[in-house]
């Protein structure tokens, strides 16, 4: 498993959990970061402050401690620091 803010622009992975308050949890779902859901960081921001992320339902701009709280597995292969 690795921290979503650890991925590479273009790479992809499959939502295991998320460590963030339960009303933040709500909302990830609602914007398509549900537990088993396929994402791909589209771009980090400069220092990598924030990252914005394809989901299933559209694209989200996320802060580092957001991301960082959002663990993924690899989808073949392509989560470069998958264990």
């Amino acid at each position: 498993m690795v921290e979503l803010s650890k991925l590479k622009a273009g790479e992809k992975g499959k939502i295991v959990s998320v460590f963030l308050p339960e009303e933040t949890v709500f909302r990830l779902r609602i914007l398509g970061f549900s537990q088993g859901r396929e994402i791909t960081l589209l771009k980090r921001s400069f220092f990598s402050r924030t990252f914005l992320v394809a989901t299933e339902d559209g694209r989200v701009g996320l802060r580092r401690k957001t991301a960082e709280k959002i663990l993924l597995s690899a989808e073949n292969g392509s989560v470069s620091g998958a264990e």
